[in-house]
Parts: C-alpha cells; structure tokens; sequence
C-alpha cells in the first residue's frame, strides 16, 4: 500500500498521483468521517470547484472526485458515481489532454456532449467543462448487461454523456494486485453495525418436503451453484434452516445469508503474484461487507460429517468480476457455530470464469 505520508495512505497509485496533482491547499488529509466535500479555488482559476473525499474503515483514503450531486440526492450505483467522480477531476486537472483522450480510448471509455464525441477544444477550456457539469441537475444510469451509459443532465437541455464496459480495474482505478491487497485489508478490519436479519417474502416459498421449504433464487453458469435458501415452517413460523438433520439445507444458509451462529471465518487469501496471506474473520462482518454490491451463490461439493465441502461465488453487481472461495467446515461446527476453512481466489475476470467449472 503506498504511503503518502504520514498523514495519508492510498490503496492505489492512481489515486495517490491524483491526490499529489491537486493544488496544495485543495489536499485533505484522514479525518474521523468517511466523506468529507470541500470548494477548491485553485484547480480552475477564479471559480469554485467543489470535491468530495472518501475513506474506508482503515482511514485510507480510496476516493477523490467532482462532487457530482449532494449524496442524499443520489440513489442510483454509487461505484458507477464515484468513477464519473474521479473522471471529471482527472479532465479538470490534465495539462495534457490529448493523452487523456488516448487514454479514454485505450480503457474503452467514450465521452459526449448531445451525443457528439467531445472535442479536445472543449476540454481544454477548462470552464467550459466546468460550467457544464456545476449546472448538473440530475444523473441516469443504465446498464444493458455489456456496457454502461450514463448521462449527466445540464441546463439548456445538454447532457454529457460516459459510455464503458464494466471493468472494475477500469471503474476502482486500481490494478489486480491493489485490488487484491485492498480486499484483504478491508475484510480484516470491517465491522457490521447491525445484524442483518433476512426476511422472505413468504407468500414466494415452496414447499420443498414435509415442512421444508425453499425461497427459490437464480443460479450462476450452472443450476448447482445458486442462492435458493432453505426455511423449516414450525407452527406458523419460518425459520432458515441450520440443524443436523438438513445437512445441505443448513450448509447452504449458512454461506449465503447471516444465521443464528456467528462462525470464525479463517481465510487464506491467494492473491496477485501467488502471494498468500492468512487471516480470521467474523461470518457476520464478512456477510455485512459483501452485502451491498455482491450477489451469492453457492455450491455443495460434498456432505461427510467431518469436513462439509462447498464452493462460494461473490458476483460483483458492477463488474465482470468474481470473488471465488471453497469453503470447508465440519458439521458439529456448522451446526454449532465453529470455524470454517476458506481458500479465497479474489478479482477474477469474468472471461476467465468459465474454466472454474470444467470444460
């Protein structure tokens, strides 16, 4: 992780030349929040610049950006936002704009202004960018399943437009192994505020046996790895499934959503460059990190009493990426609460996906 300084910390080289191109005194240093919005003077002469900076639970700093909107105004994907963020500013500081657009079209990354490609002209003049995107009043984005398009809506009618393919080195601004070093970092650390409690629309379960049954979910490249969860119906109640006598029922649970049993999480975590490092987490902690921009789904390897086996894929929502990790527990521990096995492969491309199952 570079060093700044004393003061700040980056999980990214991009991130930390960013930082060190921004006027002297436009800098932040780690504070006690985790976002923090400031007016620059200094990046476009004579006006105002409004920022936003972000840090994560570990105080490194891991966003710096062109406040687009104020964030209670902002429902849309925050990941997709902070990289429209981080671009504006690195238009607003470049002293080399033709190597900009180079590298807008290297990273599959297209710009328009009503639809017309954005002229070097344009973005040289640094307050005719500004002006357009300070009188910003509102944000669309849409994603099709192969690309992003989204739209920054000005005054005048005129809309700026980003259309990229979801690349998450392209979209975090960090390369595999800065992702890598920063998912360890922050699983280590995080913390879940509270504990999140499932409820199913029960009017959707299916009676799967006898008092069993089954909230169907969707599958991943093939219908054994999937997120349906499992419920025991006792009296007028549903309760997720976790007892000896629904081994593969209780095991599935217990990957995809927070159960009664808060499990030591001991991951060894194999990263860029064959580096690994070993750690011990939370279930809970770890459920709550993956929870917003992650979908689940699990398969089951195999069911002996003494090592239960099983394959857990964290689908990033934003990118064509994967987080993939098999999972080894023993029932006593599944059912009462133990230690479970993880060996963690992190920031899989999704074209290297398929080879994980088989030819």
């Amino acid at each position: 992780m570079p060093n700044g300084n004393a003061q700040q910390e980056f999980y990214s080289r991009l991130l930390q030349e960013l930082y060190y191109s921004l006027p002297e005194g436009c800098r932040v240093d780690a504070t006690t929040t985790d976002t923090v919005t400031i007016l620059c003077y200094d990046i476009v002469q004579g006006d105002t610049v409004p920022l936003i900076y972000r840090w994560d639970e570990d105080r490194v700093l891991e966003h710096i950006g062109y406040r687009l909107l104020q964030r209670d105004n902002i429902t849309s994907n925050e990941v997709i936002v902070r990289f429209i963020e981080r671009e504006l500013l690195e238009m607003l500081l470049s002293s080399d704009i033709n190597q900009t657009l180079i590298t807008c079209r290297e990273n599959g990354l297209s710009v328009f202004l009503n639809n017309v490609p954005v002229k070097q002209s344009f973005l040289q003049d640094k307050r005719l960018l500004l002006n357009l995107i300070k009188n910003n009043i509102g944000i669309a984005i849409n994603y099709d399943g192969k690309s992003y398009d989204v739209k920054l809506f000005c005054t005048k009618g005129r809309e700026l437009s980003f259309h990229f393919k979801p690349d998450s080195e392209l979209l975090t601004g960090m390369d595999k192994k800065e992702r890598d070093i920063r998912l360890a970092t922050q699983l280590k650390n995080h913390k879940a505020e509270l504990d999140r409690i499932v409820a199913p629309d029960y009017g959707y379960l299916q009676l799967l046996r006898d008092t069993v049954y089954v909230d169907k979910g969707s599958s991943f490249m093939i219908p054994q790895i999937n997120n349906d969860l499992f419920y025991v119906k006792a009296d007028s109640a549903y309760n997720l499934a976790l007892d000896k006598s629904l081994i593969a029922e209780s095991f599935a649970n217990a990957l995809l959503v927070p159960v009664r049993n808060n499990y030591k999480i001991r991951i060894i975590h194999r990263m860029y460059g064959k580096q690994v490092e070993t750690y011990m987490v939370n279930s809970r902690d770890f459920d709550d990190y993956f929870q917003r921009d992650y979908d689940r789904y699990f398969g089951i390897e195999s069911l002996e009493k003494e090592k239960l086996t099983g394959t857990l894929i964290l689908n990033d929502r934003n990118a064509n990426c994967i987080h993939l990790a098999f999972v080894s527990i023993s029932l006593n521990d599944l059912v009462n609460g133990g230690t479970m096995e993880m060996q963690l492969y992190s920031n899989i491309p999704q074209y290297n996906i398929k080879t994980l199952f088989g030819k």
